[in-house]
């Protein structure tokens, strides 16, 4: 492989893959004078189904970080609490506990979003843009990361490009996890996807959860024009175009409510579907001195509960604060010692994020323990109050996370008795049920560092 090096310079740090984690880690960076070089094949508008829900605790991110005024300017929608159906019963949960705003989530068009982000990087002169896809780290003879080689995008030519510290963050598909992680992915399920024009929400500026059918669906606003509608497809295979429209006239239609039937008929005749997988895959980074890996490149969750954005969102905040910390990057050693924190100080900031997504997934796709987590929620109070705190990523108490779970358990075990069902198998299902949902999840997720805040304060 023949290069030639495009840039002499050297770079502080050296961005592989622009998208959300990517873009708003330069764009906190960039102005306070470091020098990056931001290395992505496209950057034209893309459509995505999921990272289109930004739950409080991503908001909250986002104004630590001074960004939060990159959710202006492209028609988002602020989003209050949400919305729970079970058959002809419902009811809302609000993120605060009183009548204020003051925490709130924002529905939105995700390439929207990543534009503006991507537009405000550009601002900085520090920042150079490179058209290029990126095909190997560049490593010195003791192993560390130096740099990376890419094949610039009109050229052809391959072009190295050299820095104190490169950031993989190129997404849920990867190409250097291999050298960064050993982290398994799985395939959770798929998400179809569609748009509800001009569609009247029973909760306006709620995301809404439909328990009824036989798997669960969601919707927000991502627009003032427009709901996103997100169906759940099982299984680890994705559906082609016959069995989407077999599936969401079977299993979604029926449940709809009144108020969605025409702007849903009309979205099934607009044909427009789009398929997504979701994936599972806890952090198991490998430390390499002078490379870190950022977002979907390191850690995925299923999307049901929106919590994508939190994570993305915690971990530009965390990596950037240790590494700001930092007179200047000429210390590969401390460099290497910042890295080491940021995995380790991270757990304490996503471990509700990913246990919540996954194990909701779970508890939606048993019939038994969705009615449970219904009617735990319907009770209000601490019932509510607490599971929507971390559902919204401004509770990072595991503690609290694992006890309302059981609690939802044991409320079914109740309803067991009430339904005169309560022998010694159905207890034992549920248990162990709520038990092969929790125990792989807390494995993977829990550590330590999750209970307590450890090296910085976030």
């Amino acid at each position: 492989m023949n290069t030639s090096p495009e840039h002499n310079d050297l770079f502080d740090i050296c961005i592989v893959g622009v998208g959300m984690a990517g873009a708003t880690i330069a764009a906190y960076l960039a102005p306070r004078g470091l020098k990056i070089a931001l290395i992505d094949r496209e950057y034209t508008e893309k459509r995505r189904i999921v990272g289109e829900l930004l739950q409080p605790g991503a908001v909250q991110t986002l104004k630590k970080m001074g960004l939060e005024h990159l959710l202006e300017g492209f028609d988002a929608q602020p989003i209050y609490g949400y919305a729970l159906f079970n058959n002809d019963k419902e009811f809302s949960i609000s993120y605060n506990s009183d009548d204020s705003t003051e925490y709130h989530g924002v529905g939105l068009h995700n390439g929207r979003f990543l534009q503006k982000i991507r537009e405000d990087v550009f601002k900085n002169e520090t920042v150079t843009q490179i058209h290029g896809t990126v095909s190997e780290l560049i490593e010195d003879k003791k192993g560390v990361v130096k740099g990376v080689t890419y094949r610039e995008k009109h050229t052809r030519e391959y072009k190295t490009v050299k820095a104190k510290l490169t950031v993989t963050s190129d997404g849920f598909f990867s190409n250097f996890r291999k050298d960064l992680s050993n982290n398994v992915k799985t395939v959770t399920s798929f998400f179809i996807g569609l748009v509800l024009n001009d569609c009247n929400l029973p909760f306006p500026n709620h995301g809404h959860v439909f328990l009824s059918a036989p798997t669960p669906f969601i919707c927000y606003p991502i627009s003032s024009t427009e709901t996103r509608l997100l169906i759940d497809y099982p299984g680890d295979k994705a559906p082609k175009k016959d069995e989407i429209r077999e599936h969401i006239l079977n299993k979604v239609a029926p449940f709809l409510p009144e108020e969605f039937k025409e702007c849903f008929a009309n979205a099934m005749e607009d044909d427009d579907f789009k398929v997504m997988p979701n994936h599972y895959m806890p952090a198991k980074p490998v430390l390499k001195e002078g490379a870190v890996l950022l977002g979907d490149a390191l850690n995925m969750r299923h999307p049901l509960t929106g919590g994508g954005l939190t994570a993305v969102f915690n971990d530009v905040y965390l990596l950037s604060t240790h590494l700001l910390a930092m007179p200047d990057f000429n210390d590969p050693k401390l460099l290497h010692e910042k890295l080491e924190l940021y995995y380790q100080d991270r757990y304490h900031a996503n471990t509700n994020v990913n246990i919540m997504a996954n194990a909701l997934y779970g508890v939606m796709s048993n019939d038994l323990l969705k009615q449970g987590v219904f009617e735990y929620l319907r009770k209000g109070g601490d019932n509510s109050g607490g599971p929507i705190t971390l559902l919204a990523g401004l509770n990072r108490n595991p503690t609290l996370l694992i006890k309302h779970f059981f609690s939802v358990a044991f409320l079914c075990i109740c309803n067991l008795s009430g339904n005169n069902k309560m022998n010694f198998t159905n207890v034992f299902r549920v248990m162990k049920d709520a038990f092969c949902i929790i125990k792989p999840l807390a494995v993977n997720e829990l550590r330590p560092s999750s209970f307590y805040k450890k090296n910085i304060q976030l």
